[in-house]
């Protein structure tokens, strides 16, 4: 669905632009996902009658396979950015088990000319008219004023002046004065004495976009490494939960950590509107952090400020720097979204920087990274028993190890689900533990449903969510649909540009789709951010293969395996293009290192049944796939559109074995 209408939309305080895709507040745009915006066009366009279920799931998830939780997520997303997200909903009315209406009264506002429309109430012929007649003697006034001063033309974006004036043709004088007032504030420069006995510059500005990156130590002892990204990766947590503006994740700005360089040139890197950058100085028992938000186009200081706290009270900081970021890039929070800002897991602060440094080592993604966060993670938990953050980063590097084909399957998934489930237990509001959970029926349980279901839960407490829109991506193309799949991995890529996970899975789940050409082309600027990540040159060897192009299929497997250190997953996998290229003894010596591995270490017995499948033996891929069935493979989840396993689609056994995986 393509929202194409020609006009504006204006009901409370907000503004919706069908052409640009803009919904506004009061002057400030409101970040909302492509479904959930074309939701509200449709609903705002039938405003007052009620819309039917099927009718919305046809129209703006036309040509898809959903289901209905699909809806009722973008729904609660939309509740959400609307502050329509309490008991009495003065925007969307819910029709127990028939659909929605659009209850608010909307005014039409735009280009059509002729009597106005208010889709909920008549409005008086004669009034209209002469509202539209005393704003229009005010435009010239308006564009005079504002071409006499060239500095506020140049910040504030024509197209926001452009509805701005659309609008006021039909809404009363008086409100419009308060909409222009405000457009004209945005650009203004605001002088401050700030907190830190120094004079800053301010800029009223909305900022869609923010990188924290990591806080340089000043003075750093040994063993404080982890300080610096460890606070980033707090405030990274906290403001990207509130939902309103895109945060990177702290997997794509921790190769910051230490390089110092330009705050501005970074955010260029991350693709943002602005950059959050700051030091940390520790004396004795005190703190001291002096932060600045640099705009990234222009490399303004928007703002700066110095904090000075006892180390002791790092929740304290935490809050007042949140707090202040928040007000910084102008984000309107709802009282949940405050909560989420501020909310705090423990007020024990040896457990807090117990988890800090898990996430810390966590965050390195290897497997003595991943080994070291884990014992942290549990040391805050013995600390706090009721942490649910730190439940989490135990799920997670369960979660990983086991995908990571470090530990058997059938003993880290469990521990991960049990760590899961205490988390939420905890608090269910965890957009982090919801998406673990995806992941977990996802490549364990090979439950698509429960995946799908957790995977929403997650974006709809978190819209922003990189890794979730990434994960789910990939379970979308597992279940063949792949157009659903495309468009949560290109999500992915929007949020998080620059992170080789977020790529390789992006490439995967496209090339899962059939198409290989795109999947190159994005893996390929994936190995251009870290030449050294395996799945990204794993992925990219695949896709070669699905192209014939078996040389560099051969080339990409082999630098994978190597970079790996020689993981069974990955020689699996060049295994079997080892086979299909006719390299027949190479791909008979790897079936040798992996069967001889087995007494030693876990091996997927996915793995050993590509090598077979390429080679053309039947009997041993069907019954190595059955052993991976029993072992819990993380592959299986991908048994029925895994091209590396076309060959095999015809043997009734295999086709029983697909349909015990319940996608």
């Amino acid at each position: 669905m393509e929202a194409q209408g020609k006009h504006l939309y204006g009901f409370g305080p907000f503004l919706l632009d069908p052409r640009e895709r803009l919904l506004l507040q009061e002057g400030q745009s409101i970040p909302l996902t492509p479904k959930a915006f074309d939701l509200l066009v449709f609903l705002v366009e039938r405003a007052g009658h009620l819309v039917e279920k099927n009718e919305l799931l046809k129209v703006v998830w036309q040509g898809s396979v959903v289901e209905e939780g699909n809806l009722s997520v973008t729904i609660s997303v939309l509740r959400k950015a609307l502050n329509d997200d309490r008991d009495l909903h003065p925007y969307i009315e819910t029709v127990s088990k028939r659909g929605y209406r659009f209850v608010a009264e909307v005014k039409q506002v735009g280009e059509q000319v002729g009597e106005p429309t208010s889709m909920a109430t008549k409005r008086r012929t004669d009034e209209a008219r002469g509202i539209e007649q005393a704003s229009n003697d005010n435009d010239r006034d308006i564009v005079k004023e504002g071409e006499a001063n060239d500095r506020l033309t140049a910040v504030v974006p024509q197209r926001l002046v452009s509805q701005a004036v659309a609008l006021q043709r039909k809404f009363h004088w008086s409100a419009w004065m308060a909409l222009a007032l405000g457009l004209l504030l945005i650009p203004s420069l605001i002088v401050a004495r700030l907190r830190g006995g120094t004079n800053q510059v301010q800029a009223a500005v909305q900022i869609h976009s923010l990188a924290v990156l990591p806080f340089q130590m000043l003075g750093a002892k040994q063993g404080d490494e982890y300080l610096g990204v460890g606070m980033a990766d707090a405030l990274i947590t906290r403001i990207g939960n509130t939902g309103k503006i895109i945060v990177r994740p702290t997997t794509s700005i921790q190769k910051y950590d230490g390089a110092g360089g330009n705050p501005q040139t970074a955010g260029v890197e991350q693709g943002v509107d602005a950059v959050l950058n700051g030091t940390i100085q520790q004396e004795h028992d005190r703190v001291r952090l002096t932060v600045q938000l640099i705009r990234v186009r222009d490399g303004l200081q928007l703002w700066g400020e110095t904090f000075d706290e006892k180390f002791t009270n790092i929740f304290a900081l935490e809050d007042a720097l949140s707090e202040r970021v928040a007000r910084s890039v102008r984000l309107k929070l709802t009282g949940e979204e405050t909560r989420r800002l501020t909310k705090r897991s423990t007020e024990r602060p040896e457990a807090y920087e117990a988890y800090v440094m898990g996430r810390y080592f966590w965050n390195k993604r290897t497997e003595k990274g991943i080994r070291k966060g884990l014992e942290y993670f549990r040391q805050a938990i013995a600390l706090d028993p009721n942490f649910a953050e730190a439940y989490v980063g135990v799920a997670d590097c369960y979660s990983i190890l086991a995908f990571y084909a470090v530990l058997p399957p059938r003993e880290a998934f469990p521990a991960a689900e049990e760590a899961t489930k205490r988390a939420l237990e905890l608090d269910d509001g965890l957009a982090e533990a919801h998406a673990t959970m995806g992941f977990i029926h996802f490549y364990y349980h090979w439950n698509g449903p429960e995946a799908t279901k957790e995977f929403q839960r997650s974006l709809a407490d978190n819209p922003n969510y990189a890794m979730a829109h990434s994960w789910f991506g990939v379970s979308l193309a597992a279940k063949g649909l792949y157009s659903e799949a495309n468009a949560e991995a290109q999500r992915a890529l929007e949020d998080d540009p620059l992170s080789p996970v977020i790529g390789s899975n992006a490439g995967w789940a496209v090339s899962l789709s059939g198409n290989a050409d795109q999947a190159i082309d994005i893996l390929k600027k994936t190995i251009e951010i870290d030449p050294n990540f395996p799945r990204a040159h794993l992925r990219l060897g695949r896709a070669y293969e699905q192209k014939k192009s078996y040389d560099m299929a051969v080339a990409e497997l082999e630098q994978a395996a190597s970079l790996s250190g020689g993981e069974s997953c990955y020689r699996g996998s060049l295994g079997h293009v080892y086979a299909i290229s006719g390299k027949t003894e190479q791909a008979r010596q790897v079936l040798q290192d992996l069967e001889a591995r087995r007494g030693q270490n876990y091996v997927p017995s996915y793995a050993i049944a590509l090598v077979y499948a390429g080679l053309g033996d039947n009997d041993n891929a069907i019954s190595w796939l059955q052993k991976a069935y029993e072992d819990r493979s993380t592959g299986m989840a991908f048994l029925r559109t895994d091209p590396e396993l076309d060959s095999l689609h015809s043997d009734p056994r295999f086709e029983e074995l697909a349909r015990r995986i319940s996608f």
